[in-house]
Formats: C-alpha cells, sequence, structure tokens
C-alpha cells in the first residue's frame, strides 16, 4: 500500500515547521510550478522565503526547447534572480554524460535545435536532419546505411521527427557499441483544464521498440538525471532534497527514483487523479507555491 500524501495546507504551525526542517535544499520543475503561459503568482515570493529559511534553491526541467535567453526572460517574470544558473536541463545533463566518457565521436541527434547547439557547445559534433523524407517507400534505402562516424544516438524533443529520422536511428543503434540517450520523455505534455497533448517521447519509443534498446534516461524521471542535478548543486544526500513538481508520472518519479522528498501541486491534475494514482504518490501536496506563501 503506498502512503496517503499530506495536505500541507492541513498542518498545525508546529507540523510545518518540522516538515521544513526536514530538508536542506529544494529543487523544484519549471514548467507549471513557476509558470504556465506566464509566471504564477507568488513564487519568486515563494523561493524567496524558502531562501531565509536557510534552504538552497535549484531548478529542473525536461524541457530542452527553451533557449537561455527565454528561460532568462521567463525567471526574471517570475522574479527569481539568476533562475539560469541553477537550472538542469536534459541537454546539458546529456553533454556532461558524454563528456564524462571521454566520448570522441560524433551524436545523430533526433533532437531540438537548442540540444544541439548545447551538444555542439561542448564540443560534441552532431550530426541531424533530413528534415523531410522521401516520398517513395524504395527510396528509403538510402536512410539505411551505416555511418561508422556515430558513436551515439541521442532523442531529445524533436518536433521534427519523421520516418527517415527513425529509420537512420534504428540503423546506427543495430551496432551495439552505440549508445542510445534520451532526454524528455514526456508521454503527454499537460495544458490545464483537463488538456494534453502527445510528447515527442513517442517518437524514442518508436527507436527503442525497433531497436529491442532501452534508453540511457537523462531527463525525469530517471535516477541519473536526478543524480546529475544533485552533482550540479553540490548536495550529497538525496533525502535531505524536497522536490517540487505538478506532475505525477516525471516530477515525483524523479522524486521516489533518486531518493528525494517530494511535493505534487495540483496545478495541472485534480486532487482525485493523484489519489487514484496506481503505482507513484507524493508525500506531500498543496494547490499552488502561492498557497505555501502565508505558512512561510
Amino acid at each position: 500500500m503506498h502512503s496517503m500524501p499530506v495536505n500541507l495546507l492541513d498542518l498545525s504551525p508546529e507540523e510545518f515547521k518540522k516538515f521544513l526542517d526536514s530538508f536542506d535544499h529544494v529543487f523544484s520543475d519549471c514548467d507549471g510550478v513557476i509558470w504556465a503561459a506566464n509566471a504564477l503568482p507568488r513564487v519568486g515570493e515563494f523561493f524567496d522565503l524558502i531562501k531565509k529559511h536557510g534552504k538552497t534553491v535549484h531548478f529542473v526541467s525536461n524541457n530542452s526547447i527553451r533557449s537561455q535567453q527565454n528561460y532568462e526572460d521567463k525567471f526574471k517574470e517570475a522574479k527569481i534572480e539568476n533562475g539560469f544558473q541553477f537550472l538542469t536541463t536534459p541537454s546539458f545533463a546529456i553533454a556532461g554524460y558524454l563528456k564524462g566518457l571521454n566520448f570522441k565521436k560524433k551524436v545523430y541527434a533526433m533532437a531540438c535545435d537548442e540540444t544541439v547547439k548545447v551538444l555542439n557547445s561542448h564540443g560534441i559534433e552532431t550530426k541531424t536532419g533530413p528534415l523531410l523524407g522521401v516520398d517513395v517507400f524504395d527510396d528509403y534505402v538510402q536512410y539505411l546505411k551505416d555511418d561508422p562516424e556515430i558513436g551515439a544516438v541521442v532523442c531529445d524533443c524533436d518536433f521534427n521527427a519523421n520516418l527517415a529520422k527513425v529509420h537512420k536511428a534504428v540503423t546506427y543503434l543495430k551496432r551495439p557499441e552505440v549508445l542510445f540517450l534520451c532526454g524528455a520523455t514526456d508521454r503527454h505534455i499537460h495544458f490545464g483544464q483537463g488538456r494534453s497533448a502527445l510528447g515527442c517521447s513517442i517518437f524514442t519509443n518508436i527507436v527503442s521498440d525497433e531497436t529491442n534498446r532501452s534508453p540511457i534516461v537523462l531527463s525525469k524521471p530517471g535516477k541519473l538525471f536526478g543524480e546529475f542535478a544533485m552533482k550540479k548543486a553540490g548536495v550529497t544526500d538525496p533525502s535531505k532534497v524536497l522536490f517540487i513538481g505538478d506532475m505525477i508520472e516525471q516530477d515525483v518519479g524523479l522524486g521516489k527514483n533518486t531518493g528525494f522528498k517530494t511535493l505534487l501541486l495540483l496545478t495541472n491534475i485534480p486532487k482525485e487523479t493523484m489519489l487514484a494514482h496506481k503505482t507513484t504518490r507524493p508525500d506531500f501536496y498543496a494547490d499552488s507555491l502561492a498557497s505555501l506563501v502565508p505558512l512561510l
């Protein structure tokens, strides 16, 4: 049986203090927690108060699509200073992982432009494309040719994924020594009010199914991603981390896989959905960051 999540708004002042004393670091998701289309109410105030309680604050996102400037603008609107400096995304985790292996070959990137830029900025050469495949199946033989320069396939948020790219990725991964890495694993993207859309991970899943290979997950909810975020933040004890998110599979899942305490915000899913989840439940929940400000 999974324990019942605790509503932080129901705690007495003494119980809330005990909650605060149970962690030293806050890792927070961004989309759906700090902002939606625009910054959510009082989020900057929440993190300022958390810091006054002696906690360090760091940010984690599966969104490699945003540019550094876009992230900086979003943090500024939310009144969070230097947020990007304390942010971990899959693109940086992938680059860090490959650099840690002293990777010297080239990457075939079925990924968004920003991920490719990050890899290149770390000295990792990439090959991409094609943006459009051919229209006749007989001509797809050109995408079945191996490329010995490729030493890794990276899948991360490619909105322009297509059959030709999938063929190339599958072809390279037939060699067992070629690494298979993936960023965002979000199968669905939630927009609130019960609306959602398919995420780009469906293309990663196709590649995985066709090659009978599981990727190394360097995004939420992968443990390696959580450990990378900890290393970047200089944190050594996962039990002293509170992870704040708005998605059960990605955010609570990351927390459970890495050993963090978890706080789910009900900004995109109702309480009933949280309680009905069969495999994963948060330790704590609240309506929003704004709802917690008066308690701090």
